[in-house]
């Protein structure tokens, strides 16, 4: 059978998506050649990170702003898009977002192939009223017209107010298992000099993410330290954080994906403590769940979010509201107190890893997805032959 191959249609650089680096290293292991567009939007081309999972790159050059303001900018990556799949050799395109979708419907149409509308985020929830409705109803129609559905989460199916798709696929950001099992698991406390609540991830003031509630949950107990890794527009006043209270907080910056799961090894508690009131925090379940779980350690979450309904019904954490910062010391406290506890909530964190939320396990739905979609293409064509 002839090699098949997938295009990746990006609205920024590979090294911004992890996840879906994770998706192409999986086709990739299984005979895919994958290739990539996408948008440089801030010109970081020039420096980009490890992307040996793509064969092949295109990218556009054109910078452009984040959030509302990127919308008039949109034609410009839409023709590029659509021009380069068009031109381009694949078998099956894998678009991220509803900003890649458009196009990738058009040349998936005219050359009668297979497309995949991967949904990781909704961003109609941001707009005007008026504007939102229209937009979802837009957004329902390509999901309609995709040959298949990947969401980050089940709980989106609930946030979007229904799919109408029948083929859809919930892929968990979850961490592949590339260490030993027996490294994992909760090591107490006795030969740190602090409890360390560790936090990786994107840094923006947009996503709510509470970390000066946690700040000022734990710079009144002693032997506790919060370790913050990642990017984004509160770097400066995390930065401040750690200069005020050097013993309270860390900030180590960007790391590599394995260096989050050394450092959530040698941590105590992990938290994602994102306001639900924002749909995405609310709807989608993000990857410090599953970096917790991996490494065998407890996670504190915010009430009315998917995370803690997974941490329920995993018992692998406890739950707290992110607004009330006694329920965070609280909470901190009883675990810290308690290492038989949180021993027993990693453990049942990695548990449920392993059953229900391995890589392996979301690597297997995703090339399920794309065998049903391939062999369902060459069906049509043999007919059509015939």
């Amino acid at each position: 059978m002839a090699e098949k191959r997938v295009m990746f249609v990006m609205p920024n650089v590979p090294e911004q998506d992890i996840r879906v680096c994770k998706e192409a290293r999986t086709l990739k292991q299984a005979g895919y050649v994958t290739q990539l567009l996408y948008w440089d939007r801030e010109g970081k081309s020039n420096r980009l990170g490890n992307t040996e999972e793509y064969d092949e790159k295109l990218c556009l050059r054109f910078k452009a702003p984040s959030g509302i303001k990127l919308i008039p900018f949109l034609p410009v990556w839409w023709s590029f898009v659509c021009v380069s799949l068009l031109m381009q050799k694949w078998d099956i395109v894998h678009a991220l977002n509803f900003h890649s979708i458009i196009p990738s419907l058009i040349a998936g149409k005219l050359k009668r192939k297979p497309v995949i509308y991967e949904i990781l985020d909704v961003y109609e929830w941001r707009l005007p009223r008026m504007v939102r409705t229209i937009c979802m109803g837009l957004d329902k129609l390509y999901m309609r017209l995709a040959d298949g559905i990947i969401i980050a989460d089940e709980a989106q199916i609930e946030e979007i107010g229904g799919i109408p798709n029948h083929n859809i696929v919930p892929i968990y950001d979850s961490p592949p298992d590339s260490f030993s099992k027996k490294d994992s698991g909760y090591s107490g406390n006795q030969m740190k000099e602090n409890f360390i609540l560790f936090y990786a991830g994107a840094l923006y003031k947009n996503r709510r993410l509470n970390l000066d509630k946690v700040v000022e949950a734990v710079k009144d107990i002693e032997e506790v330290k919060l370790i913050i890794a990642g990017y984004g527009d509160l770097v400066n006043e995390i930065k401040e954080w750690s200069c005020r209270l050097p013993d309270k907080v860390e900030f180590i910056g960007r790391i590599s994906y394995e260096e989050v799961i050394e450092r959530g090894l040698r941590a105590d508690l992990f938290f994602v403590l994102r306001d639900s009131t924002v749909p995405t925090n609310r709807y989608t379940c993000g990857s410090n769940l599953f970096n917790a779980m991996i490494c065998g350690k407890p996670i504190l979450a915010n009430g009315g979010s998917s995370t803690a309904t997974k941490v329920y019904e995993e018992n692998c954490g406890l739950v707290v509201d992110a607004n009330s910062v006694a329920e965070i010391r609280k909470a901190i406290l009883k675990l810290k107190e308690n290492p038989q506890l949180c021993q027993e909530l990693g453990t049942t964190g990695r548990k449920a890893y392993e059953q229900k939320y391995s890589w392996e396990i979301m690597g297997q739905r995703l090339l399920a997805l794309y065998q049903e979609l391939t062999e369902s293409g060459t069906d049509d064509k043999s007919d059509q032959k015939a």
